[in-house]
Parts: structure tokens; C-alpha cells; sequence
């Protein structure tokens, strides 16, 4: 395993820039750390289950757990039947995106590909029929990520080390967030 200071300093960048995420959040321990990835990974296979029945019962939402975390459900790629799986979100110019360490690679995202008009969500209490689409382009994700650190310094700090008294955006490198999380954008689908 490659320690995370020796990955990062491979990004040619000055020393006034600060690149993200940081080390010690947990995105980073995901991208970085394979041991604690593949641990992670297991919990997430072993409770999701749970979390996706108490979710649907009006527990967790009851619980607040809605603010945070969603339900999104998508069609089979392969069986066809419906799959959730319980997703963090986060909300960005008002609109909903998840953050996926696991990329193109998330089953789910694979299920949302193959089936993108059959994708809906959960948050709190509400259901309804949602349009996912990932963020491609990188100076389409760079401007989410802007934004979302402007808009959100707390959640931002959580998810990528960011200190709102000391990091500017101009001093940001957001690469290997572009290169290497997924960023889904989740729009209600016009009645």
C-alpha cells in the first residue's frame, strides 16, 4: 500500500495549495487505504440491509437520519427486481448529489445506467421518481465542488478536511476528487 502523503505528493502542486480530500477523513482512508475500504465495504454489505428497513419504517427518518442519508432505489440491471441501497447525500445549489468513493463502479450506479428512468429516492418520509445523472465534465465537477465548500463549510469539512478559516477555493486542488469520486446529481422529474 502506497501511504496517502506519498500519493498526494505526486500532484505537482505549489505549496500554497491545499489538495483534498485530506488526509485522515474518511473519503480519504476509502481512496487511500485499501485495508480500511475493504472493511468498510463489508459493514456497509452487512448493515445496509437494516438500515434500508428501518429507513422504510419511518424510524431512521423519524431520528433525523433523512437530513443526511437517502434510500434510492433503482431496477436490476441483471435480475431486474427493485434494489436500495441507503446513500449519503448532500445538498448543492439546492439540488441533491451523492458522493460515491467507489465510482462507476457502485452496483447501483450500474443499475441507474442501465435502467435511468426507473430510479427513485426516499428522504425522510417522501418518495417520488427522481432523474440521476453523474457529473462528467471535471470543470462541471470543480464548480459543484466550489460550490458545495462555499455552501455547506461544515458538511465540507467532514467530507473532504475542509477548514473554512483557513482554505480558500483559489488554493484548492480538487483532482483527485474529479479523477476518482463519483458525483451523481438527483433532480425531481417534471410533472
Amino acid at each position: 500500500m502506497i501511504p496517502f502523503t506519498e500519493l498526494t505528493r505526486a500532484i505537482p502542486v505549489s505549496k500554497s495549495v491545499r489538495a483534498f480530500p485530506t488526509e485522515g477523513t474518511n473519503l480519504a482512508r476509502i481512496l487511500f487505504d485499501a485495508p480500511y475500504r475493504q472493511t468498510f465495504h463489508a459493514r456497509l454489505k452487512k448493515y445496509n440491509p437494516l438500515v434500508v428497513v428501518l429507513y422504510r419504517i419511518g424510524l431512521l427518518p423519524l431520528l433525523g437520519v433523512g437530513r443526511t442519508v437517502l434510500l434510492l432505489t433503482t431496477k436490476g440491471r441483471k435480475s431486474g427486481k427493485r434494489r436500495s441501497t441507503p446513500v449519503g447525500y448532500f445538498r448543492i445549489g439546492g439540488v441533491m448529489h451523492v458522493f460515491s468513493a467507489w465510482g462507476k463502479s457502485s452496483s447501483w450506479y450500474k443499475n441507474l445506467l442501465a435502467n435511468p428512468e426507473e430510479v427513485s429516492v426516499q428522504v425522510g418520509m417522501r418518495q417520488r421518481v427522481v432523474r440521476a445523472r453523474a457529473l462528467e465534465e471535471p470543470a462541471k465537477i470543480q464548480g459543484t465542488l466550489e460550490q458545495f465548500v462555499t455552501e455547506s463549510p461544515a458538511q465540507a469539512r467532514y467530507l473532504l478536511g475542509w477548514e473554512p478559516d483557513r482554505d480558500r477555493i483559489d488554493q484548492a486542488d480538487f483532482s483527485t476528487v474529479i479523477q476518482r469520486v463519483l458525483i451523481v446529481r438527483i433532480e425531481d422529474v417534471p410533472a
